[in-house]
């Protein structure tokens, strides 16, 4: 699981789960959905202390549903989303370019080579919980995106980069 403070162009991870809120922005609790099944009742304390309300049970099995389709749904709450990433399955990156033509495989190894494993988005106005599965690359890549972006200087880029402007 990974915790970070995200205020402003601030991007800081944090070493646990904070008792309370920070005063300003939001929380950003990253995790496996493994990791979220054997945590989900200290999460769920958590989720209680900082917004004054939990997941709903149902929200709970859908976001360890490794089967579940894309959707959206909404409680007075949060909103949860659901997504399912596209990526190539474990061991087939070699599956789809012979090398000595060009060619790509059939469709039909295509499709059976493709991964379509759900990540949940648990909204709150102050917290956003992610549900990922434990391979998924994803997390990793926005968690490095967001800490690139908050570096001050030149080198960040990017549409968060604002120079200040003499007045």
């Amino acid at each position: 699981m990974r915790v970070f403070h995200v205020s402003g162009e601030q991007f800081v991870e944090l070493a646990g789960l904070p008792d309370t809120l920070p005063a300003a922005g939001y929380l950003w609790v990253g995790t496996a959905r493994r990791e979220f099944e054997v945590q989900v009742a200290e999460l769920q304390a958590r989720l209680s202390a900082w917004t004054g309300g939990t997941l709903v049970d149902l929200h709970v099995s859908d976001l360890l549903n490794h089967q579940l389709p894309s959707h959206f749904d909404t409680t007075s709450g949060y909103d949860l989303l659901v997504f399912r990433r596209l990526a190539a399955g474990a061991g087939t990156s070699g599956s789809f370019v012979d090398d000595t033509q060009g060619t790509i495989a059939s469709a039909r190894q295509a499709l059976e080579a493709i991964d379509t494993s759900p990540v949940g988005f648990a909204v709150f106005d102050r917290v956003l919980l992610t549900v990922h599965p434990t391979d998924c690359p994803v997390r990793e890549y926005f968690a490095s995106r967001l800490a690139q972006q908050a570096q001050p200087g030149e080198a960040r880029g990017g549409r968060g980069c604002r120079a200040a402007r003499p007045t």
